[in-house]
């Protein structure tokens, strides 16, 4: 999950339906167990604008569950009308956020080109592809779509957004001085005011000021508890600093998704051996459930989970496999970090020409590509 995924949908409107505790059946999606059944709208969708309902309310509840389900269950109900997006905006868009979703970016781009070409002025497809090409690491063009809303939406939604893109273009005190401006004497309420904590919080990352990062992570839980990117991040903060006893604690209300049970398994592991091991495990057999499946999609977290507590070689296959098609920030230090756990130089080659290339400043980055420089 990235905030890429979050701001995709802070413009759309929620639509509300009669819904019923229902649980959609296909073994083949089933990556996780035990979790509650979804509630979506009785019946089956007779039309475009129906299953557009149904699908944003999946994906909604399936954001809030941090649950990788959703995003299956939306498509499912969005196939059978696939063909009209090139004239449905709506559709358009979930579908392009389903794309984004499973890291097939040129498939999200490729349907917001088409409903930008019918509409320039559509600023949920202008925000959405910004966020798709700053996920790309193409921040020159992501500020484009950013620049694009000025006057169409609020200050803060074009400013948050060209901030991303100047943070990964070499201009990083140019982000930090935009957003300060236009968040003074602001409150953060709600997904929109925790988005962009959330980014003000990447910013201090990147100047490795872990105290002002922490401090705007607590902001965004504090204006949405459900900002499961803000919660992971935070979770990171505390296990580096020796904190696993807070950690565990705001583990408690979080959902088991494979990047909260790696969060936990670190908290775990000075705390209780035998339970680190157990969900260690258990992200095991998700693993090999999601080969089974072919499913390539959280490639991040495979890399994430193999650095930390298994092969340094394989954490350095799945992240340079991830870096092919996602180069956020976190993509590059994880890349940077894997190959220089398996002291293979060569093998951050690709994240060395994007930092050199975008000029991107970024402190864990720069100590990560200073301890690959030192591997041998």
């Amino acid at each position: 999950m990235t905030r890429g995924w979050i701001a995709g949908w802070l413009l759309l409107g929620a639509q509300i339906a009669h819904c019923a505790p229902v649980r959609p059946v296909d073994p083949a999606l089933e990556l996780a167990r035990d979790l509650p059944a979804y509630r979506v709208p009785r019946g089956v969708a007779v039309d475009a604008a129906a299953a557009v309902v149904q699908a944003r309310l999946l994906i909604d509840e399936g954001r809030r569950r941090a649950d990788i389900r959703a995003f299956a269950y939306a498509d499912t109900v969005l196939a059978p009308f696939a063909p009209q997006a090139a004239t449905n905006a709506p559709l358009a868009l979930l579908l392009a956020d389903i794309h984004q979703y499973r890291h097939d970016f040129d498939g999200a781009a490729q349907l917001l080109d088409q409903v930008l070409a019918h509409d320039a002025h559509d600023s949920n497809a202008r925000l959405m592809r910004a966020q798709v090409r700053i996920a790309q690491g193409r921040g020159s063009e992501a500020l484009r779509d950013c620049l694009n809303l000025v006057g169409r939406e609020a200050a803060w939604v074009w400013s948050a957004c060209s901030a991303q893109a100047y943070a990964i273009s070499g201009r990083l005190s140019d982000a930090q001085r935009l957003l300060d401006t236009t968040l003074r004497g602001q409150e953060l309420r709600g997904a929109r005011g925790a988005w962009v904590a959330g980014i003000m919080a990447q910013l201090a990352a990147q100047r490795g000021d872990r105290v002002s990062e922490e401090n705007w992570l607590r902001r965004a839980l504090s204006a949405d508890p459900d900002d499961h990117v803000a919660a992971i991040e935070l979770l990171d903060l505390l296990n580096a600093s020796g904190r696993q006893a807070e950690a565990l604690q705001w583990l408690r209300s979080r959902p088991a998704s494979d990047a909260y049970l790696i969060r936990k398994a670190q908290a775990l592991e000075s705390v209780d051996a035998a339970q680190a091991q157990a969900v260690m495990n258990e992200m095991r057999r998700r693993f090999a459930e999601s080969d089974a499946l072919g499913e390539r999609s959280h490639l991040r977290e495979r890399a994430d989970f193999e650095l930390r507590f298994g092969d340094a070689r394989a954490a350095l296959a799945h992240a340079q496999e991830n870096f092919r098609t996602q180069r956020e920030l976190t993509d590059l230090r994880l890349l940077l970090q894997a190959a220089a756990a398996a002291r293979d130089p060569a093998g951050g080659r690709a994240a060395l020409a994007w930092l050199r290339q975008t000029r991107a400043q970024d402190a864990q980055a720069v100590s990560a590509a200073s301890a690959l420089g030192g591997a041998t």
